[in-house]
């Protein structure tokens, strides 16, 4: 392969001289190709990088052979250094890395493509990049260069490398690489790669002038020199040059040993024979009792510990300067130790490696290429002392303590301007997410900007639509006969979503419904009393967003401070409640005692009891088996508030636990379904099926459950969610299947935001002989009969050519059967009760009087996967409602 030395725009060629009209001409090129970058997806730039890394990752692949004996022959590192640095090239360019390091670094990832919203502000924010970003690469290790390119990149910035005249043409082989990845011919063309020597200072005014952003990495020379000539409006971040040092406490020592510790030390000073900004360069042994004894025998394990890594990671090519450099400073030790200042151990007559002890404390800047110092100190305040003439110049630490010592170390240096405090032995190896230098480069290659105030659910709406037809396969096709949304009237004639539609294009079926391949999120099921599980996505902005939201639902029904709540819905089988009420839980100022409903229930009340839990939350067919429980051993528990969620509580249920918890606050958990997520909350002036409307989240409409079309405000209809929130499984119009309602009043609360009510499912909603009635209205009336548990179901069927209802109603406890009958006429009487129109259907003789089964508890089937029971089997039809 052969490498050139120049790539400008996606052009490889040779080019050592350059004119001040080429260097001009380029720059305006630079500034036209930032449209193009621009509209570039993330996602594509990062799965490009991705596969460039892949490209190194194969020892046989031309560019890992090409970088490989071209690195031999131009930097001074010894070849298996070189091996060992090309080794990270992979991991740095993976995608899972970059979008770690994106999300770590600049909290909004998403934003380089999208404005977004951020929690707690009432606005849009939108990460733009600057525009043409110039990279002074340094010669001392060539990854860096690459990782400057990289933060260019990603955050589609226009690139300019002008590489360090006494460095390697490695990024000449990137960019070849690079070239080759870009199936789709995006990025490849996005930035150049100059060289000419060093000194040409109208060249290097010329390209700042056509730059909006100067990443310089060098000496203090050049950072001087392009923080003159940047004019006003380009801003110039310098990384360099800097020095590090080690902290060696005495009882980090006598804890892991001098052997251990002497192959940690060597490694953050051996390792690119010390031409990084973070080896070290000296270490100070902290020690009070015979610190002298202690180094000396430091200074003889360090020996070994330098022959061994000299064996591994060979030193590289020496200068004859660098070489007479290091003979200087030996023969200074050497005069040092005859005047009994120091002692020093070396590889004489090779130049591989020098450790010099010294009893002068003062800090020492190493000639590098794997000289060490080795000093002693008392304490933190000394070595400060030495320290602080270096302030400014400073990178990093290398702790050699615990936690307590670190910790220390922070506090007292405080003052130094580090920028890493890092265990002995990782000052090399920077955590992905760290800063550089005290700051997050990431984050100064983007201008945030903010689009101020919260936009209209209107515009919401054509912009979910908008991205749901151009990235959803299912709503591609769905969507491909309507015209484009451009207002609330246009949107009211899209489709519903159904439940169906999801089943089918989700998956593991199928990911239709998905705008983008399904990563660092979480599957849940989604499919309530139907039993048949949809699964749904939510990526991890958007899950925890929806936490958040229930937090506040919690906290707005009453949760507070002085609350200990029990976590009560189902765990595990991919059911969501359990676990997102438990995350939400920890946004409160709650304490949760997350017990679940496996646990036998007096399991479960004896934790209640024992961590004097204050507050309930639960499935309601749950919750009222606990409090059956409860009241059967006349436990007297301070359970003050009840929050329920999945299914719906009436008056007598209500009343029952308010018998059982006297005093207690019975209030829904807020009103939220798996696919769209939280839709409504209760204040503390709501109760039963009464919510407020997260209205910044959702947009809700209420239409005829056959028609489809809109119902008057006020008037029942069936509710249809589109999730404003939702982006990577956007849910549009989706009929939810329950009843409900606007309320056309003000909240006394003094909350804005709009009233709905929820009267129950679509499918609860029985029609039989002529009768209407609510599976709600047939769970009062079991509330009114003391014997009987709110554990129901309703079946109908046909016999001949009359309607049959039975009802199957689990009893509190086991009953004497002789009572039977007048358990059931008390029954009879509270349902004609509540249920006026099948009283009169029944006395018209168009339906016989429903049949009444008692059976004992836990007798009538759940759903396995939920807990629930289905409430309503119509044997009439071929399926189950």
């Amino acid at each position: 392969m052969e490498i050139k030395n120049t790539y400008i725009f996606g052009q490889e060629t040779n080019k050592d001289y350059w004119t001040i009209e080429e260097i001009k001409a380029l720059g305006i090129e630079a500034q036209k190709r930032r449209e193009k970058l621009f509209s570039t997806p993330r996602d594509y730039i990062v799965s490009v990088l991705s596969k460039v890394g892949h490209k190194f990752s194969d020892r046989n692949s031309p560019f890992y052979k090409a970088a490989y004996s071209h690195l031999k022959e131009t930097v001074s590192f010894s070849q298996p250094m070189i091996d060992e640095t090309l080794k990270i090239i992979p991991s740095l360019l993976s995608k899972n890395e970059i979008s770690k390091r994106m999300s770590l670094e600049m909290f909004f990832p998403y934003a380089v493509d999208v404005p977004m919203e951020r929690h707690g502000y009432d606005g849009l924010i939108r990460a733009l990049p600057k525009g043409v970003a110039l990279h002074i690469g340094a010669g001392n290790v060539f990854l860096g260069i690459l990782d400057s390119l990289l933060l260019g990149m990603v955050t589609k910035n226009v690139n300019i490398v002008k590489l360090s005249s006494s460095g390697s043409n490695f990024l000449n082989i990137f960019a070849s690489a690079l070239k080759e990845a870009d199936e789709k011919k995006l990025i490849y063309d996005s930035f150049a790669i100059l060289n000419w020597g060093g000194g040409k200072k109208e060249l290097e005014k010329e390209i700042v002038s056509k730059s909006n952003i100067v990443f310089v990495w060098g000496g203090a020379e050049a950072v001087e020199s392009y923080k003159k000539i940047a004019p006003l409006g380009v801003k110039v971040e310098v990384f360099g040059p800097k020095t590090s040092f080690g902290l060696l406490f005495e009882s980090q020592l006598e804890k892991e040993g001098y052997e251990k510790i002497s192959e940690k030390i060597v490694k953050d000073c051996a390792m690119w024979d010390q031409s990084a900004c973070s080896n070290m360069h000296t270490i100070y042994l902290i020690s009070s009792k015979s610190p002298e004894r202690k180094a000396e025998k430091l200074l003889e394990t360090l020996q070994k510990a330098f022959e061994d890594f000299q064996k591994k990671l060979p030193q590289g090519k020496l200068t004859p300067d660098e070489e007479a450099e290091i003979t200087k400073y030996r023969q200074l030790a050497k005069v040092d130790k005859a005047l009994k200042k120091a002692d020093y151990r070396d590889s004489f007559p090779s130049s591989h490696w020098t450790v010099i002890l010294e009893k002068d404390p003062a800090y020492r800047i190493s000639p590098l290429n794997r000289v060490l110092f080795l000093k002693t100190a008392p304490d933190l305040d000394s070595v400060k002392k030495e320290l602080l003439p270096y302030r400014g110049y400073l990178q990093t630490v290398g702790i050699g303590g615990n936690i307590i010592e670190k910790k220390a170390v922070l506090e007292k240096f405080f003052d130094l301007d580090l920028a890493r405090f890092v265990s002995l032995g990782n000052m090399l190896e920077g955590k992905t997410g760290s800063p550089h230098d005290g700051v997050f480069p990431m984050m100064n290659m983007v201008n945030w900007v903010a689009i101020e105030g919260r936009p209209k659910n209107e515009d919401r709406l054509i912009e979910i639509v908008k991205l749901a037809k151009e990235k959803s396969k299912f709503y591609s096709n769905y969507y491909r006969k309507c015209p484009p949304v451009l207002d609330l009237k246009s949107f009211s004639k899209l489709p519903f979503l159904e439940k169906h539609h999801v089943l089918e294009n989700t998956p593991p079926e199928s990911e239709a419904l998905l705008t983008s391949r399904a990563r660092r999120g979480i599957y849940f099921a989604s499919g309530g009393s139907t039993g048949q599980p949809k699964y749904v996505f939510y990526d991890q902005h958007e899950y925890e967003r929806t936490c958040r939201m229930l937090a506040y639902a919690y906290e707005a029904a009453g949760l507070d401070e002085n609350d200990v709540i029990a976590n009560l819905f189902v765990a595990g089988n991919l059911w969501s409640s359990w676990l997102s009420v438990e995350k939400a839980i920890a946004y409160t100022k709650a304490i949760s005692v997350p017990t679940g409903s496996n646990l036998p229930v007096e399991n479960i009340v004896k934790y209640m009891k024992d961590f004097s839990v204050t507050s309930i939350i639960g499935l309601p067919s749950f919750l009222v088996k606990m409090a059956e429980y409860v009241d059967s051993i006349k436990e007297k528990l301070p359970i003050s508030k009840i929050f329920y969620g999945g299914e719906y509580v009436g008056d007598e249920m209500v009343k029952f636990f308010e018998r059982v918890f006297p005093g207690v606050s019975v209030k829904s958990a807020g009103y939220a379904t798996a696919d769209a997520g939280v839709i409504g909350f209760q204040c503390s002036k709501l109760s039963k099926g009464a919510h407020h409307l997260f209205a910044h989240s959702q947009y809700i409409e209420f239409v005829d459950p056959k028609t489809g079309l809109p119902v008057k405000d006020g008037e029942i209809g069936e509710l249809v969610v589109t999730s404003l929130n939702k982006k990577h499984m956007p849910i549009i119009r989706y009929r939810v299947g329950d009843l409900g309602r606007w309320l056309m009043r003000p909240c006394s609360c003094g909350r804005k935001e709009p009233l709905f009510e929820i009267l129950g499912r679509c499918d609860d909603r029985i029609h039989v002989g002529g009768a209407h009635l609510f599976v709600n209205d047939i769970q009062n009336a079991i509330g009114l009969v003391k014997e009987l548990s709110f554990n129901f179901r309703v079946i109908i069927d046909k016999k001949a050519h009359k309607d049959i209802l039975t009802i199957e109603i689990e009893t509190k406890k086991d009953f004497d059967y002789s009572v039977q009958t007048k358990i059931k006429e008390k029954f009879y009487c509270a349902l004609y009760d509540k249920c006026e129109d099948l009283r009169e259907s029944v006395k018209m003789n168009w339906i016989d009087a429903p049949e009444i089964k008692l059976v004992s508890p836990n007798s009538i089937e759940r759903i396995k996967r939920t807990g629930k029971i289905k409430r309503v089997v119509d044997k009439r039809i071929s399926f189950s409602v």
